[in-house]
């Protein structure tokens, strides 16, 4: 009897406390908050690198401006710049910039830090440009304008380690200084009107010197200022962000975001049709896009866009080849380089493009300036016409050597994933168009993104597709970049144009204050850039996101800095 009575109280006693158990079990869960809702973004788009010192594509730049305070920004939707690291846009008005244009001051707001508490302060924001300027890479041309900086990047190319070293000290002390905990002034080697809208670009923003040493590129690192933290990084896969606590700012909307790559478009399409992602961005298919439309279950957006997209010549010419100042020569080279050029610029068919490529969602551009930009003008309309002539090709063909006998042999490189699905159509467009002047055989080849960008400063290819986001809202950053050799802008292109009077229109646009001498010159520019051909305009693009009815707070900026921290999802 006594066992069995044991046997019992211990069962009761079980049975009382699994009760306890399940209860307060489910006492927590009925009352425990809900887990935190996760924006998902999915893209095409991969990234390079996330090194502000060398980022030089869209989305690596996009996660940067997301992850890392920007020294001033845009306001959203507009072009109008709003401090964001820095407490004031300098201007003439309120001494920020002085009155013979070639100084700058720069405030930064105070108790600034990076996400791991490190302060950011003057020293940091001059050993970024500083370690910018050293390093020299992808976008350090932008900052050729800051006083010594020049010197130093010609002396990089001489190669003679003392005369590096003497010209890296003369930019240190001249070109940015520090004034107090919170000031730095830079000056420029002669006046550069879009000085200020640089400040809004990646290269300019400051890094957490902890993380990013001088000596190299830390293309896998962020150290965050800005509203998110990059928490967990997938390599070309995924990218997970956090809300920054030590961000000086608006908390973003919502503290956790996902951003997926994929390889196709198609793959983005399945994601977003089958509930996967909440918003799909940069690039669907136009012809998907359209289905979207017109789909119940899910809203889209459409904006203009500055993103422009061209051909590229590689018109090293023998004489700088020789002096080690570019690869090599090529058949787009020299006098005979030049019909060449212009052949396939009048043989070039826009339409085609627009329409098997894009659906007709894209615009013809006659020239590197978007149109909609100040100083804007159709140069290549009016040289070569809005449609393919054939004959006058076939006639500088022939001045060139070529016959119908005796065809040119091209290959025409392009990028498959970096810009989109329909990038195959566009080179098979510009194959079908040269062709047709039954004088030319083009083969048309392919690298991913990473290769290519590395082919095209090497030299490898003669023409290729490009495109072109801006790093600063002015006309000047559609002609500084592509055209101005003395800054290695040309160069880093795979272009290495190469026209001392046109390096000298660029540097008076940009110090030019009046805007009708300043359209002029760049008027002049537009018309040697269609006498050069060292590229060829094709098609302005459009920006294109679809959501679900849930999202709510996307802009589509003229500037097309798309934020996530303004995104929210319910």
């Amino acid at each position: 009897m006594r066992t069995g009575s044991r046997r019992l109280l211990a069962i009761v006693v079980v049975v009382v406390v699994i009760l306890l158990i399940g209860g307060a079990a489910a006492y927590i869960l009925l009352n425990a908050p809900a887990p935190a809702k996760v924006l998902v973004i999915g893209t095409t788009d991969d990234e390079i690198s996330f090194d502000p010192a060398d980022a030089y594509d869209y989305f690596s730049g996009n996660i940067i401006q997301n992850t890392m305070a920007m020294l001033v920004t845009y306001v959203p939707g507009t072009t109008n710049l709003t401090p964001d690291l820095l407490s004031v846009v300098p201007t003439l008005a309120n001494g920020g910039i002085s009155t013979d244009g070639l100084t700058y001051t720069l405030h930064l707001r105070t108790n600034l830090k990076f996400e791991d508490g490190t302060p950011i302060n003057s020293s940091t924001l001059k050993y970024s440009w500083d370690r910018a300027v050293k390093l020299n890479g992808l976008p350090a041309f932008l900052l050729d304008y800051i006083s010594g900086a020049h010197e130093y990047f010609g002396a990089l190319k001489g190669g003679v380690a003392t005369v590096i070293a003497s010209a890296y000290a003369n930019y240190t002390a001249q070109g940015v200084k520090i004034v107090d905990a919170t000031t730095v002034t830079v000056t420029l080697r002669q006046k550069w009107s879009p000085f200020v809208s640089l400040l809004a670009f990646t290269v300019t923003t400051v890094v957490n010197p902890k993380s990013f040493t001088n000596d190299r590129f830390y293309p896998n690192v962020v150290v965050s200022s800005g509203p998110y933290r990059l928490s967990t990084y997938l390599p070309h896969q995924r990218y997970e962000l956090t809300a920054n606590p030590n961000y000086y700012g608006t908390p973003p909307k919502m503290s956790r975001v996902t951003i997926v790559r994929y390889t196709t478009s198609s793959d983005l399409k399945l994601a977003m049709t089958t509930g996967v992602i909440d918003v799909a961005y940069r690039s669907l298919l136009p012809p998907d896009f359209t289905t979207f439309q017109s789909a119940a279950s899910v809203k889209t957006l459409q904006g203009a866009s500055p993103v422009i997209r061209y051909l590229v010549f590689n018109m090293c010419s023998s004489a700088d080849a020789a002096a080690g100042a570019c690869p090599r020569a090529t058949v787009f080279s020299d006098v005979n380089g030049a019909l060449l050029r212009k052949a396939l610029a009048y043989a070039s068919n826009r339409t085609d493009i627009a329409t098997s490529a894009y659906s007709n969602t894209v615009s013809p551009l006659y020239s590197l300036i978007p149109e909609g930009m100040f100083g804007h003008e159709d140069v290549f309309k009016t040289v070569y016409g809005a449609s393919p002539n054939i004959a006058a090709a076939q006639s500088l063909l022939t001045q060139a050597g070529y016959s119908t006998t005796s065809k040119l042999s091209l290959t025409l490189w392009y990028t498959p994933s970096h810009y989109g699905d329909p990038e195959i159509y566009v080179a098979q467009a510009l194959k079908r168009a040269w062709e047709a002047t039954g004088m030319m055989t083009v083969t048309i080849n392919e690298q991913e993104w990473a290769q290519y960008k590395a082919s095209r400063t090497a030299g490898d290819f003669d023409v290729f597709l490009l495109g072109w986001f801006p790093d600063y809202f002015d006309s000047d950053d559609y002609v500084f970049p592509f055209l101005h050799w003395a800054s290695g802008g040309s160069a880093q292109f795979g272009d290495w144009y190469h026209n001392n009077s046109m390096d000298a229109k660029i540097e008076a646009q940009a110090a030019e204050s009046d805007p009708t001498a300043r359209a002029q010159i760049l008027g002049e520019i537009q018309a040697g850039l269609a006498a050069d051909v060292p590229y060829v305009p094709l098609w302005q693009t459009n920006q294109q996101v679809v959501f679900k009815p849930t999202v709510s707070g996307i802009v589509l900026d003229p500037v097309q800095f798309f934020r996530y921290f303004t995104i929210s999802v319910s």
